[in-house]
């Protein structure tokens, strides 16, 4: 990862640490520096930079190791690693879940099967079944859907209630219509995970040595 006195304005160094980095700069007499070669020369110059981050005065930089803290975490900061725009996007992307996939098109199916099996599970969970009541006790079952005014003429309901792992049964209609509103919130909770879940690719500085993850930025896929 290069840097330069400018990317280290940029990335917000505290004024104190600046004027260490142009001294550093100056006398190696160039206008770019390899992240981790000048690492190992701020860290041969501990006395010194004890001494300037405590007349600096800044909270987080008063010490040197604030200061080497701070020079640290820039590896892993996309905006630092993609600088200069010379950085590696590899073929390696990562779903909410950890999953790896080599292409975006797998880590998106990735993402549809998962959201596509949610869904389904969660069908399987929300059935309620109307109940007759027939001669001798005898029951005749028939799934219905409240949404679609289904439950005239049962006498009870049944439901398996997948928040509990328990079934539930009820004479009530307005009880199942109830159930059935709190599964559908259930389902828009799921479709609003998949249009807010991440999809990153791993990008790596020109040297190879720092990797981070970026998100991809693009609209939510569809289907």
């Amino acid at each position: 990862m290069k840097t330069s006195l400018q990317f280290f304005k940029d990335m917000g160094v505290c004024d104190g640490a600046y004027a260490v980095l142009a001294r550093v700069f100056g006398q190696a007499g160039v206008d770019v520096f390899d992240y981790a070669q000048g690492y190992q020369v701020m860290l041969g110059m501990m006395d010194q930079l004890e001494i300037e981050a405590a007349q600096s005065g800044e909270p987080g930089h008063d010490t040197a190791q604030g200061w080497l803290e701070w020079c640290y975490e820039l590896r892993n900061r996309p905006e630092a690693i993609m600088y200069f725009g010379d950085q590696i996007e590899e073929d390696l992307f990562r779903t909410a879940d950890g999953h790896l996939h080599e292409t975006l098109d797998a880590a998106r199916n990735h993402d549809r099967r998962r959201y596509a099996e949610l869904r389904k599970d969660h069908a399987a969970a929300r059935v309620i079944n109307g109940v007759r009541f027939g001669e001798g006790g005898a029951e005749t079952w028939e799934v219905v859907d409240p949404a679609q005014g289904e439950l005239a003429g049962f006498d009870a309901f049944v439901w398996h209630d997948s928040t509990t792992g328990l079934n539930h049964r009820t004479d009530s209609a307005a009880e199942a219509v109830t159930f059935n509103a709190a599964q559908a919130k259930t389902l828009d909770a799921i479709d609003a995970a998949e249009r807010a879940a991440r999809i990153e690719r791993r990008v790596t500085d020109e040297s190879g040595a720092f990797s981070v993850w970026i998100g991809i930025e693009e609209g939510r896929k569809g289907g």
